[in-house]
């Protein structure tokens, strides 16, 4: 099957115990001779869209654990337009829509008294 995308090298690194992942779930699921004669792919695809749910969740998993990092870099700790330093007791749920499944988490979120704005110093820019 042809790849759309090549693989990071962190993936690659890992791919030989993914692969090793994959065939112990698919025995465990159907055994060592595979799904029984008969079964519908559209069974079969139903049971791996399942476990892709798990997919998403090592998804939210990761931006969550990004977004409570507590040693963000100094622009991320500072209001974006008086430069002051900006505490964010606060979170704010996001959700969206990734290429690998939706993806939510909770940003930090604070409150600049001087500029009186609030601000979201995970995402410095749109679309960055």
């Amino acid at each position: 099957m042809a790849r759309a995308t090549p693989r990071t090298p962190k993936v690659e690194e890992l791919r030989p115990y993914l692969e090793g992942v994959a065939k112990n779930l698919v025995d465990k699921l159907y055994g060592a001779q595979g799904p029984a004669w008969g079964t519908k792919l559209t069974e079969i695809e139903d049971v791996l869209l399942e476990i892709r749910a798990v997919t998403e969740e090592m998804l939210d998993r990761a931006l969550a654990q990004q977004a409570a990092a507590i040693q963000r870099p100094e622009a991320y700790r500072t209001c974006p337009g008086c430069h002051a330093p900006l505490p964010c007791p606060d979170t704010n749920p996001r959700i969206l829509q990734t290429r690998a499944g939706e993806a939510e988490w909770s940003e930090p979120e604070g409150y600049c008294p001087r500029c009186r704005r609030a601000v979201f110093p995970s995402v410095q820019e749109p679309g960055h």
